[in-house]
């Protein structure tokens, strides 16, 4: 019956919604958060940026050091992820990177602190 109606509407060249059909409803849009910590960042790269803003890189900090303060912080993210957020966060000039001074014959490291 439903498919009779449907299939004389398409003959008849209506295409529209009938009197008996409600409109279809248009998905509800999401109001803009009214303050800047309302929204706050997921991911490592926004759990970093709460580091900056604590002041947890006013001194120069290890990636490790890095990793251990978010594991305090309930993020545990592995060693590997972070150091691509902390790279960019470093282009974005949010952080600066220097050597730290290794033993010889060691791999170099790096420290991150604000600029």
């Amino acid at each position: 019956m439903a498919f009779e109606r449907v299939l004389d509407d398409l003959l008849a060249g209506s295409g529209g919604a009938t009197k008996s059909e409600a409109p279809a409803a248009q998905p509800a849009q999401r109001a803009a958060p009214s303050s800047p910590k309302a929204k706050k960042s997921r991911g490592p790269k926004g759990y970093i940026r709460e580091l900056v803003a604590d002041g947890f890189f006013k001194k120069p900090k290890t990636i490790a050091e890095v990793k251990a303060e978010l594991a305090n912080r309930g993020h545990h993210i592995a060693l590997t992820s972070l150091s691509g957020p902390l790279q960019s966060l470093c282009q974005d000039r949010v952080l600066r990177r220097h050597k730290a001074k290794t033993e010889t014959g060691k791999k170099p490291a790096y420290n991150y602190s604000e600029w």
